[in-house]
């Protein structure tokens, strides 16, 4: 009989624990990033918990990046977004788990960038337009720093690059895939020489991608499709040269 009660009394603080973290996401995603959601007793006073119960759903809740706690004075709980780099380091366990390649990103690039040129064609939004325009007056005169530094910054601007086409696009799904495949080939460790043997392409791509860009710009989508494939095979190439039988490295995705 002790067994028995001492169950259903763990089942139900479990369940208050499950209740009260359900209440905090949905608390959390009706406000915007970092707005102030209350101090622990107002939530407590709110939910009709426990302080160990609030603590227990909300450190649930903070490793969803959906809710920041702070201590002290001026502490509380804010609501916060996680971004894609907490969900690609939870792939990348899940891949790592499975002893995948990053040479199987390969085959999903093209897929992705051709149903991003497709989608952001069609968005005739005068300001966005006018963005993607000056991303390739960039590109196309843009000069590359041939060393680690510039690598970087040209990686990080292809992540930029795709962000913007995804929002574009205005397909959150889509957008979420493609920050993922980025992710994983920003922080990927590489074979630095075979990656710096390519620091003169990177020329070439800016100005293939610029390319992509004004294709999207002027509402061409087969020309930009075509273009896009142009792109990917660039990137899978490099990807190939300079990532082959590589696994994925989870500790090398910084959660932001």
């Amino acid at each position: 009989m002790a067994s028995g009660a001492k169950q259903v009394d763990e089942g139900k603080a479990d369940s208050a624990v499950d209740t009260a973290a359900q209440s905090l996401r949905e608390i959390s995603l009706a406000k915007c990033e970092s707005d102030f959601l209350g101090s622990e007793d107002d939530l407590v006073a709110r939910l009709g918990v426990s302080k160990p119960t609030l603590r227990q759903a909300s450190a649930r809740v903070a490793q969803e990046h959906l809710i920041r706690v702070r201590r002290g004075v001026g502490g509380g709980y804010f609501a916060r977004r996680p971004g894609s780099l907490s969900v690609s380091r939870m792939a990348a366990v899940y891949l790592r788990s499975r002893n995948a390649s990053y040479v199987e990103l390969t085959p999903l690039m093209p897929m992705f960038y051709g149903e991003l040129a497709r989608l952001a064609s069609q968005n005739r939004d005068p300001e966005m337009i006018s963005d993607l325009r000056q991303m390739a007056e960039r590109d196309e005169h843009f000069v590359d720093e041939q060393d680690e530094r510039g690598y970087m910054n040209f990686l990080r601007s292809e992540r930029d690059f795709i962000s913007f086409l995804a929002k574009m696009a205005d397909n959150h799904v889509l957008e979420l895939m493609v920050a993922i495949t980025t992710d994983f080939s920003a922080h990927a460790q590489r074979n630095d020489k075979q990656m710096f043997r390519q620091l003169d392409n990177m020329a070439v791509y800016r100005k293939l991608r610029a390319r992509f860009a004004r294709a999207i710009a002027n509402g061409d989508g087969d020309i930009a499709g075509l273009l896009s494939r142009r792109c990917t095979d660039l990137m899978c190439d490099w990807m190939l040269q300079g990532l082959e039988n590589h696994s994925f490295q989870v500790d090398q995705i910084r959660c932001d």
